[in-house]
């Protein structure tokens, strides 16, 4: 296999090749030869039988780059997104499409979106009754692209949450706000007839807010077996990855040593055989701190555990290593603009109240 290109850096990220096959497919129908653009980067489909192959994330954007010029489509992301289907995403297609709703969703695709790619975080917070779902790169990768490669992908990744949400909602399904980060596109009429609503264009970040109805509408494809089944499947998955980024890596001992008080970077250092300089050296190169994979992680486990409605609030706050309920409340309200009770009241409101 060749090196990637000088222009991309490489990176530890990785996604399935699932994502790969629906890009080609766009590429190809666009009358450009996907195969000679894969060989150029030094991807080789024919070499990736198993659905749940992996490949490196940098290869695929020096790809989804060279499409892009090869095709002159402005909007690749769209024919990519077109070609998607949810059972791209293997088990995960499988307990999104069987979750009770819209909220569920949002929630599950957040939790386990890293085994599509970790090169991509995705987010669901609420805000006053609203849903709010966030999609971010790897900075670390992206940078080094150009802005109409990082739009494209974005493109890609916005319109497969919009359409996946329609699947499960219905036609009728439209957001509150759609939020992205790229300039209104030349063929902006298209672009908007294909989302079914008129985007924000030049945002801060991409974001797609859902109203609080929409939300837990009662979904008909509901399956809570299917669901758990599929979850099984992906945490068994993740257990067996032999190489996850150093992000990835870091939140799984913060996650066990959490419960025993807020982890001091010395102590966890050495529990990823490296010496404190060179955790923040590293964690610097990939565009992040110690600090910030804390919060994330306290961040999305809180958020998990108050789904799941085992513990209450107060062994939430142990087990993400709070000295005190009150320091909880307070964290979770920075990261979602409500308190962890009403959180969960709004993101499972069927289920029996959990004693506090």
């Amino acid at each position: 296999m060749s090196s990637p290109p000088p222009s991309l850096p490489a990176s530890d990220a990785s996604a399935l090749r699932s994502w790969l096959l629906a890009a080609k497919s766009a590429v190809d129908k666009r009358g450009v030869d996907a195969d000679a653009l894969l060989r150029e980067v030094g991807l080789d489909l024919s070499t990736l039988s198993d659905p749940m192959a992996r490949y490196p994330a940098h290869l695929g954007l020096a790809f989804w780059q060279k499409a892009l010029q090869a095709t002159g489509e402005e909007l690749l992301g769209v024919d990519v997104a077109l070609q998607f289907l949810p059972l791209n995403f293997t088990a995960l297609g499988y307990a999104l499409m069987a979750s009770e709703n819209l909220a569920q969703m949002y929630l599950r695709l957040a939790r386990y979106a890293h085994v599509v790619t970790d090169a991509a975080d995705v987010r669901f917070h609420l805000e006053e009754g609203v849903g709010r779902i966030t999609i971010t790169g790897d900075q670390a990768l992206l940078r080094a692209a150009n802005a109409a490669t990082v739009w494209s992908i974005f493109d890609y990744a916005m319109l497969t949450l919009v359409r996946g949400s329609r699947m499960l909602y219905g036609r009728d399904f439209v957001p509150l706000e759609l939020r992205l980060q790229r300039q209104r596109p030349k063929d902006h009429a298209r672009f908007e007839k294909v989302f079914r609503c008129t985007p924000i264009y030049g945002c801060e970040d991409n974001a797609l807010l859902v109203d609080h109805t929409t939300l837990h509408k009662p979904l008909s494809f509901a399956n809570l077996e299917v669901v758990k089944a599929s979850e099984e499947a992906m945490d068994r998955y993740r257990s067996h990855w032999p190489d996850r980024g150093l992000p990835q890596q870091l939140a799984a001992v913060l996650k066990e040593m959490l419960p025993s008080g807020e982890p001091r970077q010395d102590d966890v250092a050495p529990r990823l055989a490296m010496t404190l300089r060179t955790l923040q050296r590293r964690l610097a190169e990939l565009g992040t701190n110690y600090r910030d994979v804390l919060n994330q992680t306290r961040h999305q486990l809180a958020l998990d555990y108050l789904a799941a409605a085992q513990y209450s609030v107060g062994e939430i706050s142990f087990l993400l290593g709070f000295s005190e309920v009150s320091a909880f409340t307070r964290a979770f309200r920075r990261w979602t603009g409500t308190s962890p009770s009403t959180w969960r009241q709004a993101v499972a409101p069927t289920r029996p109240p959990h004693a506090h």
